[in-house]
């Protein structure tokens, strides 16, 4: 499986930052020493002031000869490992995803070579379950009367995020529904009911687990319910610690301090208990589906 860009980004920048601190440089002693300027170094450093820039491997290299690192020494090999998985794997970089919008590119970077997605969803239906279909009226409905978006270019990119997890990928997804986004028609008749019937498919599938939380759950009665859906995201290395995006409208939000990512982790497990049972909850989408389907 092909390590995630950004979990390797974050060892990249950690190895950096542990180097120069151990010597006593700062970023003006390194730019000196380099020839790379302290602003670059800075942010190379900080894996997430832009989750997006991508690290420059001959950059890397001139950072390592400044400290001093023993070219073809373990500590050059991990390094320079590290920064070449930040740069693969980036599908969302092509070409043909250039359109997909910012905040997918970001839901898609950290989705990349998961082994566990664990997510939680309100009053809508979360992008990696949705149809095409589905996709395109939720896409119009948010942009509106705004900037003109190309909603086929979001569309696909959405349907490829879904190819590379839940459809054709390695990652287990284990998804918590609100009642109101099975009873909810935020999009036509036709649409929502294919879109239930595609959820009845996906339960059945070995890796998906997809659970409904009736309105009258009595164990959230006294506890923390989500305000906004977000995704718990962990990776088959241990040494790539769990990340949580947070969906925020118009942007997604990373959660990346150990103690804030294993409170999600803790608030999803009580979500699941909360939760129908996954047979439990595809009866209740099939009730939901049929008595759409009487309606039409």
């Amino acid at each position: 499986m092909t390590p995630n860009p950004l979990a390797r980004q974050r060892r990249l920048s950690a190895a950096l930052l542990k180097l120069r601190l151990d010597r006593g440089i700062n970023h003006a002693e390194l730019s000196r020493r380099s020839g790379i300027s302290a602003s670059v170094i800075s942010r190379t450093e900080n894996p997430f002031g832009d989750v997006h820039r991508r690290a420059n491997l001959l950059s890397i290299r001139r950072l390592l000869d400044a400290l001093e690192v023993p070219r073809g020494g373990p500590d050059w090999t991990r390094i320079e490992a590290y920064a070449e998985d930040a740069l693969t794997g980036r599908w969302w970089d092509a070409p043909a995803h250039s359109r997909m919008g910012d905040g997918q590119r970001t839901w898609a970077l950290v989705e990349a070579g998961a082994s566990m997605i664990r997510e939680y969803a309100g009053m809508l239906l979360p992008g990696l379950v949705q149809t095409p279909e589905y996709a395109h009226h939720r896409v119009l409905a948010v942009t509106g009367d705004g900037p003109i978006t190309d909603t086929d270019a979001i569309v696909r990119g959405r349907m490829q995020r879904q190819r590379q997890s839940v459809g054709g990928g390695e990652a287990n997804y284990e998804l918590v529904l609100e009642e109101q986004a099975i009873r909810r028609r935020p999009v036509p008749a036709d649409v929502m009911l294919k879109q239930l019937h595609h959820l009845l498919a996906l339960i059945g599938a070995e890796h998906v687990s997809v659970r409904v939380v009736p309105l009258d759950s009595q164990q959230l009665a006294d506890g923390y319910a989500p305000r906004a859906p977000y995704s718990h995201v962990s990776y088959p290395d241990m040494d790539d610690p769990p990340i949580v995006v947070v969906d925020n409208v118009t942007k997604a939000l990373l959660v990346t301090e150990p103690e804030d990512v294993s409170g999600y982790a803790q608030l999803h497990l009580r979500l699941r208990e909360a939760a129908l049972s996954d047979a439990d909850s595809a009866a209740y989408i099939r009730e939901a589906a049929d008595k759409l389907a009487a309606t039409m």
